[in-house]
């Protein structure tokens, strides 16, 4: 239909759009953007909606109702307009098809693979139900998409920042700064670059084949759009059957010798639209057919509570993450009255982020898409790989020989996409407690070795590492662990390697409150008055 041909390229300016702000995004390694650029992309992403509205309990913290009316007026816009990993593909399949041979064929109509696609669909609930959000984060496009950028798009683009910097440099022009090269975490990029693999592949064999077999995203919009308000529909009259909307299709989805269109697996990309000469093929209203419905009225109402129902079948794993409030402050009870001063280095754990509230939180919210990591301005956020056991590998953890958390930095729970990582205020974070510090005065470099040192008190923020007379006229740390809120700023600026560094930070599995350093008072003394 003529007057739907702007759709296609409205679609298309609204997936670049968003495809170069990720990527921007995952760019800004130095937290320049502004705060709340961010979240006008995140906002939109499915997955992190949905966990977002569970962790503010704001029905509107997420885009997700806004993706749900979408898909029940238009079918899986989301799919080819706003979720990053569908456009890439669709990127991937641009490429391919400017290179030289043969095109991706996507010419013929093929059958659903249903039983893939819902069994993968029951073993994400299933996995959420009784294993927590590992598998989920495994499959999610955005987080997917968010890893290859982090591990694979950054490096490249800060080598490329790099390079040139040294290059302008070279003839006196200091407005690109070199980026620091960030650590390399092989389990995390071999894990991206498999999926990137996997995407090509699927791509060369069956264009869309992940979205409508893998994605659990893509399932469940493919669900709800079989009710949408306005389906794609070739009109019978006039088509010449000439197959141009199949060759188009990326998602195998349209039969023109049965002129029916397979809603579940359609992207609504609006390629076929562009395609159809004849302008037989666009929108139409979606009419039900049903024996009992004698109302229009009746029709909608059927229509909203059938969505209704299938948006909170979507929703509901994912709430069964969320624990009661008896239960969370029983395990916080718990985790309190451990003990938390031993001091074996190897066993100590790992400390998650300030805003995480805890390893718990973090786990049940957090989809490991690296943005925290990649915006991260001290480095000091990792991805994990077994610190906090199987369920949460590739989630942001604290290591202080990468960097130490700046003291008034907040930039992670800024960006976090999905609430695992709480906005904290500048007032907040000082005084939030991921870890306590804890010192081996037998490594110390001034017990062992005799010699003056003191890094660890000058790095410290809060003044829990300071100072003391020792022997010798030398000095030694002492710690005061209530009023350090382990940043791992001590840990990071000692100068000890062997066995272990002297001070360092036992993490808190549950967040806390630290006390607020005591203001020494400075006694006025009285001196004389220069002489001339």
């Amino acid at each position: 239909m003529k007057a739907q041909r702007w759709l296609r390229p409205a679609r298309i300016a609204i997936a670049l759009f968003f495809l170069m702000g990720f990527l921007v995004i995952f760019s800004d390694v130095k937290a320049k953007l502004l705060p709340g650029v961010n979240e006008i992309f995140t906002w939109f992403q499915f997955i992190p909606a949905i966990l977002k509205t569970l962790s503010f309990g704001d029905i509107l913290a997420g885009g997700s109702i806004i993706i749900l009316i979408l898909t029940l007026l238009s079918g899986r816009v989301y799919c080819s307009a706003f979720c990053p990993l569908g456009i890439l593909q669709d990127v991937l399949i641009r490429l391919r098809n400017l290179l030289p041979g043969k095109r991706i064929r996507r010419t013929r109509f093929k059958k659903a693979l249903n039983p893939v696609r819902y069994g993968v669909l029951g073993l994400t609930i299933l996995s959420l139900l009784f294993t927590g959000i590992l598998f989920l984060n495994l499959l999610d496009p955005y987080a997917n998409f968010g890893r290859i950028a982090a591990t694979i798009w950054q490096p490249v683009f800060i080598a490329v920042n790099n390079t040139l910097s040294r290059l302008l440099t070279g003839v006196g022009i200091y407005v690109v700064q070199p980026v620091v090269v960030k650590e390399f975490h092989a389990f995390t990029f071999l894990f991206a670059l498999s999926v990137l693999l996997l995407l090509i592949s699927m791509i060369s064999f069956r264009g869309r084949l992940f979205c409508n077999t893998i994605c659990p995203v893509g399932t469940i919009l493919g669900i709800i759009s079989r009710i949408s308000v306005f389906k794609l529909h070739i009109q019978q009259d006039g088509c010449t059957r000439c197959g141009k909307c199949q060759l188009a299709c990326k998602a195998n989805c349209i039969d023109v010798k049965t002129m029916q269109i397979d809603e579940s697996r359609c992207i609504s990309c609006f390629n076929c639209i562009a395609a159809c000469e004849s302008e037989v093929l666009g929108y139409k209203r979606n009419t039900l057919k049903v024996a009992h419905v004698t109302s229009k009225s009746d029709e909608s109402r059927r229509l909203f509570f059938r969505a209704v129902i299938l948006y909170t079948g979507s929703i509901i794993p994912a709430m069964a993450l969320a624990e009661s409030p008896r239960r969370k402050r029983q395990r916080t009870g718990d985790a309190a009255n451990r003990d938390e001063h031993g001091s074996d280095f190897r066993n100590r754990g790992t400390a998650c982020p300030p805003g995480s509230s805890g390893i718990a939180h973090l786990k049940e919210k957090c989809i490991g898409c690296q943005l925290c990591i990649s915006s991260c301005p001290s480095k000091v956020l990792q991805p994990a790989f077994l610190e906090y056991g199987f369920t949460g590998m590739m989630m942001p953890m604290m290591v202080s020989t990468s960097g130490y958390c700046n003291y008034e930095c907040t930039t992670c729970g800024e960006v976090c996409p999905t609430g695992a990582i709480m906005p904290l205020s500048v007032e907040q974070k000082k005084i939030t407690q991921i870890g306590k510090v804890h010192f081996e005065k037998q490594h110390c470099v001034v017990e062992e070795k005799g010699t003056d040192c003191g890094s660890c008190s000058e790095h410290c923020p809060t003044q829990a590492v300071k100072m003391v007379p020792y022997k010798d006229g030398l000095t030694i740390p002492e710690i005061n662990a209530d009023i350090c809120i382990g940043c791992g700023a001590c840990e990071h600026a000692c100068p000890v390697t062997d066995p272990h560094v002297a001070i360092y930070v036992l993490p808190n599995e549950v967040h806390k409150i630290a006390e607020k350093p005591k203001e020494e008072k400075v006694e006025n003394v009285e001196t004389e008055e220069f002489p001339f």
